[in-house]
């Protein structure tokens, strides 16, 4: 399924567009990845006959889901790409940005809408936030004051919005997927700053109190981008305008984000939060580059907490777990097709990218169970919408930011 989207532009084409205003983004096309009918069907059989035909004894080892730590990298991506359409979910977000608003003063919904220029979507979105804000579900205070501090389009590469976004929608998916997953042993794997996510999931810490350490986190590492950013404009001779430094900063992050730079910047140990035990375990990784460590006790949340660093905002691919290595189980993705880690998911036995609720729902009922296959019955409306046009599907580089026809490096 193919829509027009916008994505972000190299620093050299941002032209001036009115008084002082740039845009970031520019046009592409991207695709939603529903998979085909068939083509899953095939994968899930499959799979269990070369288990079947392994004649080893089979355990019901847990099924790996990585989340990474962004999980989109666009305005508007996560109601763009599917999420919007699955009530549940949008429920719990709906409720988390109610929450939000009231906690810190701005509205997640604005920023994660405010500089969509994506013209497919625009009516779907606008009919939502006419909705919501009917129902009192959207602060016009918060949206407000969201507009007055992220009102320009380099904010929104701002840490301490990112943050929030990020861990209302993650932990919101995560909890979605658990809650659909009923008896399928499922265990996720996460990277760096989606480990607040993963502890609101886990309940070690209340997401009331996640939030308030991502603004803290943000607020800290912001002000360092701040700092680089005026070196950067003092060697340059430019002048220090507030738009300068901005771009300054969104540039830099983009760069984090696409893999072509690096900045190791840890949490302020003042600024974390007080914990619990996690009632369900997980798998972490400080960056992509570090071993998986397993969260499971107070110790480890403390642990997993002091390694957090901005670093972790890299594209690149973690190392899979020792299970994963040798068993051969599936792994999940959940990121969006426009993330660059998508980049690893191959559509091959073993990588699904869990990006809208009909694929991560195909993903659990055939593809994440214990029990042998039989004939699959696939939810038509989890197809609804396809069209041809998925035969010439395009997919994001994470090395060159360009698109190819496959998926992979």
């Amino acid at each position: 399924m193919h829509f027009q989207g916008y994505k972000q532009s190299d620093p050299g084409s941002l032209q001036p567009l009115g008084a002082n205003r740039r845009y970031a983004w520019k046009e592409r096309t991207y695709v939603v990845p529903n998979p085909s009918r068939k083509g899953f069907q095939w994968k899930a059989s499959a799979l269990h006959g070369l288990q079947r035909l392994d004649r080893r004894p089979q355990s019901a080892r847990p099924v790996t889901v990585v989340v990474p730590a962004l999980y989109n990298c666009m305005p508007a991506e996560v109601l763009a790409l599917g999420w919007l359409n699955e009530i549940d979910s949008l429920a719990a977000i709906r409720h988390r940005i109610m929450l939000v608003s009231k906690l810190i003063g701005w509205d997640v919904f604005t920023f994660h809408t405010r500089h969509n220029l994506d013209p497919y979507f625009d009516s779907t979105i606008k009919a939502v936030r006419e909705t919501w804000l009917n129902e009192g579900a959207l602060n016009l205070e918060a949206i407000s004051e969201t507009r007055k501090r992220f009102g320009a389009a380099f904010d929104y590469h701002r840490i301490e919005p990112r943050l929030v976004e990020n861990l209302l929608i993650q932990a919101s998916l995560m909890e979605w997927l658990t809650v659909r997953a009923a008896d399928r042993p499922l265990q996720f794997h996460v990277i760096g700053t989606g480990l607040l996510s993963s502890l609101v999931w886990s309940g070690a810490i209340p997401f009331q109190s996640a939030i308030r350490t991502a603004v803290k986190i943000g607020i800290h590492w912001d002000a360092i981008l701040a700092k680089l950013a005026e070196q950067d404009i003092h060697r340059s001779g430019s002048t220090p305008t507030e738009e300068n430094l901005g771009w300054r900063r969104f540039h830099r992050v983009r760069q984090i984000v696409e893999g072509r730079a690096a900045l190791n910047v840890g949490a302020d140990l003042s600024d974390l939060p007080k914990y619990d035990a996690p009632s369900r375990p997980f798998w972490y990784s400080a960056t992509a580059k570090d071993e998986p460590v397993w969260i499971e006790t107070q110790r480890d949340v403390c642990m997993a907490l002091e390694s957090m660093n901005l670093a972790s905002w890299s594209p690149d691919v973690p190392k899979p777990l020792a299970e994963d290595r040798t068993s051969g189980r599936v792994r999940g993705w959940l990121a969006s097709p426009m993330h660059p880690v998508a980049t690893a998911c191959h559509w091959s036995f073993y990588n699904y990218l869990l990006a809208t609720p009909d694929a991560s729902l195909l993903f659990l009922e055939h593809i994440a169970s214990v029990k042998p296959v039989t004939p699959a019955t696939i939810p038509q409306a989890a197809f609804a919408n396809r069209t041809t046009a998925s035969s010439s599907a395009t997919f994001p580089s994470a090395r060159t930011a360009e698109t190819r026809s496959e998926p992979g490096y």
